[in-house]
C-alpha cells in the first residue's frame, strides 16, 4: 500500500509545484479579483496532472521495477532516474535539429536561436534549459516518491542484516 501512495505522491508533487508557480504568475499578471485566474489555474492543473500521471505510469513504474530487479534501487538512483525520465521525453520532442533545413531561421524574444538551419549557442542553451526544467519536475516527483517510500541517504532499500547473522 505504501508503494501505491508513493507513486501517487510522485504524480501530485510536480503537479502541485507547477500549479503554485502558475498561480503566482497569474496573480503577478492579472488583478487579484479576476475570477478567471482560478479557471485558468484549474485547467492548467488538469493538464499537469494528466501529463504527470502518464509519466509515472508509462516511465516511472517500469523504471522502479527495473531498478529493483537489478538491485540498483537507492535514493540517488531513484532521483537520477526521475531527472532523466522527466527530461528525456521533452528533449526528444523539442530536438532543435528535427525540422532544421538550410535557410531556416528562428528567434525567441529577439535572440536568434537558429540561423540557416544551424542552432546557435543561445538555441542550444534554450533547448537544454527546457529539458532541465522538465528534468527538475521529474526530480521533484522522484523525491516525493523516495520520501513516502522511506528511501533516504541514511536508509537504503536493502534490508539491514541482523547482528550476528553472517
Amino acid at each position: 500500500m505504501r508503494l501505491i501512495i508513493a507513486f501517487g505522491a510522485a504524480v501530485l508533487a510536480p503537479t502541485l509545484a507547477l500549479g503554485a508557480w502558475y498561480l503566482y504568475g497569474q496573480f503577478a499578471t492579472f488583478e487579484s479579483n479576476d475570477p478567471y485566474i482560478w479557471v485558468r489555474t484549474r485547467n492548467f492543473l488538469s493538464i499537469c496532472l494528466a501529463i504527470s500521471a502518464a509519466h509515472v505510469v508509462v516511465l516511472g513504474i517500469p523504471a522502479y521495477f527495473l531498478l529493483r530487479w537489478r538491485g540498483l534501487l537507492r535514493w540517488w538512483s531513484a532521483l537520477l532516474a526521475g531527472f532523466v525520465l522527466g527530461a528525456l521525453p521533452a528533449a526528444v520532442i523539442t530536438w532543435p535539429l528535427r525540422y532544421a533545413r538550410p535557410g531556416s531561421y528562428a528567434s525567441s524574444n529577439g535572440v536568434e536561436t537558429m540561423v540557416n538551419g544551424v542552432p546557435t549557442v543561445a538555441g542550444w542553451l534554450q533547448y537544454m534549459g527546457g529539458a532541465a526544467f522538465f528534468g527538475a519536475c521529474g526530480l521533484v516527483a522522484a523525491a516525493a516518491f523516495c520520501a513516502v517510500r522511506g528511501m533516504s541517504p541514511n536508509n537504503s532499500s536493502k534490508p539491514t542484516p541482523l547482528p550476528g547473522a553472517a
